[in-house]
């Protein structure tokens, strides 16, 4: 139907109705930074991966994060995010934030999938959540109070001091001074009273009762990595020097909560053994994944050789005589008021 020309059936309707904009219908400037368009605004260079070994990478910034960002990697985080979720009774964090006192904005450093600052987004709807990361693998429809960026966390940060709560989880070997590059930034990005949250596991193996031998399959491999993650200039152990590190920057109120992740299923407790079920799939999940990049590009090993050598690894974690777990250290620490 046209409303064009002489023939225009509403020109001599009486209309019953007028209506008036008010003071209330007035558009709010958004103060923000950062445009709502730029956290899906990518350029092809950045959505196109590069393939590798057969998985694909992120290609911004190529080449500093040497493991998969490729469906089957995306599985395993989410699957890994469960079980630190689990370990840590369902909470998201234990720094001392609630539904009752929220963290007013949120940063959360290398979000991955982005699961946990959606998980935040829904707990603290009034909260504005940003997650960063070098791969646009987070999901598009998120809670309205969640943005995501695609950003180089060790460059500088382009965000003004307003955070009360920044959050890390599981970056082994994403830097090269996570001291620097990491905690100082945090604490210069975030208000006075605000807090840091580190959630992080060394690439390592404990063991209580001593049936943990140095030949072990999966410790040769853990000494191999954090070997090969010092030639590619990156920690690989991040994690017991996280209280320090923080008192050195500046930090106060510091607290530190150690949880142990069994290998497999060797606990006699039965929360434990499932536990240990569910890392020990998800470490065979990702060995090849952690070990592909990094050991071809700065070992000179083929696809064939790694693979080769990690058969071994895999037949450790089913040796339920072997009664070794990893550490999950969580440090969280406070920023001076006076600051």
């Amino acid at each position: 139907m046209s409303f064009c020309g002489s023939d225009r059936p509403l020109d001599n309707f009486q209309f019953t109705f007028e209506t008036y904009l008010d003071d209330s219908a007035r558009i709010e400037p958004d103060s923000s930074e950062h445009d709502v368009y730029d956290s899906r605004s990518l350029s092809d260079s950045i959505a196109r991966y590069h393939e590798e070994f057969g998985r694909t990478y992120h290609s911004y910034r190529a080449g500093s994060y040497h493991f998969p960002n490729d469906a089957t990697e995306n599985e395993r985080m989410e699957e890994q995010y469960e079980i630190l979720k689990m370990v840590m009774d369902g909470r998201l964090h234990l720094a001392p934030f609630s539904r009752e006192q929220p963290p007013r904005k949120v940063l959360d450093i290398a979000t991955g999938t982005g699961t946990w600052a959606i998980d935040m987004g829904d707990l603290y709807p009034a909260s504005q959540i940003i997650g960063t990361d070098l791969s646009p693998i987070q999901p598009s429809f998120v809670p309205p109070n969640v943005r995501f960026f695609v950003e180089d966390s060790s460059d500088d940060w382009d965000y003004p001091a307003e955070f009360d709560f920044i959050h890390t989880r599981v970056t082994v070997s994403c830097w090269s001074n996570m001291k620097e590059q990491i905690i100082q930034r945090a604490f210069d990005h975030l208000t006075p009273g605000g807090w840091l949250e580190c959630q992080e596991i060394p690439a390592d193996a404990g063991c209580d009762d001593g049936t943990l031998a140095d030949d072990h399959g999966f410790l040769r491999w853990a000494r191999d990595f954090r070997a090969v993650s010092q030639l590619a200039g990156r920690q690989g152990d991040v994690g017991p020097q996280l209280k320090d590190w923080m008192r050195e920057v500046g930090f106060v109120d510091i607290h530190e909560t150690v949880f142990k992740l069994p290998l497999n299923g060797w606990p006699k407790d039965a929360h434990l053994k499932h536990l240990g079920m569910l890392w020990q799939r998800n470490l065979l999940e990702g060995l090849s994944g952690f070990s592909l990049g990094m050991f071809h590009r700065f070992l000179g090993k083929t696809v064939e050789e790694i693979e080769l050598s990690l058969v071994d690894v895999r037949k450790s974690l089913f040796d339920r005589n072997v009664h070794a777990y990893q550490r999950l250290y969580v440090v969280w620490g406070r920023k001076p008021e006076t600051a």
